[in-house]
């Protein structure tokens, strides 16, 4: 934080009022700035205020009250000062104000504003919707959004940073260890794509920009919950994708496309019954009779808490749609 302090003088101004609270040499309360930087470590003497004044102490019988110049610095100062009322008890208390985003000092302070001046910007990318929404599992965010930018450190990337390791995908053996391939062309993963997609009639995505353009397609538009659904999946499967990728590399055990199968199962086949839940008559009934799978999840939370979550998360979310 000590660091930043340079950073936060450019968005706060102090608004001088009586003059008790605002410090003359480091707060940002004239136009040159914190006086310490303008006149330097000689500014106290030279002024013959000391380094804990107030700007009050500069003022006698309501006018400023400063030593004759002596440097260019002290001068301008000066001639700053004849622009500017001294403070007064008449004024009420000082105040502070913060750098609004469009470069107006306001009363209010404002994150979003200071995050967007200070950060850097860039154009928004068209996958950010599907990593970064209200009903997503954390960890499974991140793990999605390290594998959108190709930051997680697979096989083929461990090489270019010149580390020599085997190429081959430890899920197939058959391909080189990318972010493409291990998370949408190995036939371990397609295998899952298939699995799920297929019940939805959609095609198996190529790559997270074809998970994108899913969202808009007329069935998934018209099938209330079913975006939510997507993105979730999407998610659940690169993390569990890369868990289960760590877990060969490191602890040499493997699991099935079958068995992550029925690890997804009680999650993602209860939510889709209840995608259907407004056409039902009584949606009720409907619900009693996903107590059992939910049972199941309950369960299999003990293999895998994050399938667990985001199935929690979903039924939530479709359920505050629907009642």
């Amino acid at each position: 934080m000590l660091r930043q302090k340079e950073l936060v003088a450019v968005f706060l101004r102090c608004n001088v009022g009586d003059g008790r609270s605002a410090s003359f040499w480091h707060d940002f309360w004239n136009d040159m700035g914190p006086l310490i930087s303008a006149l330097g470590e000689t500014g106290p003497r030279d002024l013959r205020l000391r380094l804990e004044a107030r700007v009050c102490d500069a003022v006698a019988n309501g006018f400023w009250a400063l030593p004759n110049a002596r440097s260019d610095e002290a001068e301008t100062l000066q001639i700053v000062l004849t622009t500017m009322s001294p403070p007064s008890i008449e004024r009420g208390p000082d105040t502070y104000l913060w750098r609004n985003g469009v470069g107006h000092f306001v009363l209010k302070f404002s994150v979003k504003s200071t995050w967007d001046s200070v950060r850097e910007s860039a154009p928004v990318v068209t996958w950010h919707s599907l990593i970064w929404f209200k009903e997503a599992v954390p960890r499974c965010s991140f793990v999605s959004w390290m594998a959108s930018l190709a930051r997680l450190p697979t096989k083929y990337r461990l090489n270019e940073w010149g580390i020599h390791v085997p190429l081959q995908c430890v899920l197939c053996s058959s391909g080189i260890e990318s972010h493409q391939h291990l998370f949408f062309q190995c036939s371990f993963v397609e295998a899952l794509w298939l699995h799920y997609c297929g019940n939805f009639g959609l095609s198996v995505p190529s790559s997270i920009n074809a998970v994108a353009s899913l969202l808009s397609l007329p069935l998934v538009v018209a099938t209330p919950g079913l975006r939510v659904v997507l993105k979730l999946l999407l998610q659940v499967v690169v993390y569990c994708t890369w868990r289960e990728r760590n877990v060969r590399v490191f602890q040499q055990v493997s699991t099935s496309v079958a068995a992550l199968e029925l690890i997804f199962i009680a999650s993602f086949e209860t939510v889709s019954s209840l995608l259907n839940l407004h056409l039902q008559p009584q949606p009720y009934c409907k619900c009693i009779s996903l107590f059992f799978p939910l049972v199941c999840s309950v369960f299999i939370f003990a293999l895998c808490p994050v399938v667990f979550l985001s199935s929690c998360s979903v039924l939530c979310f479709l359920c505050s749609s629907f009642f």
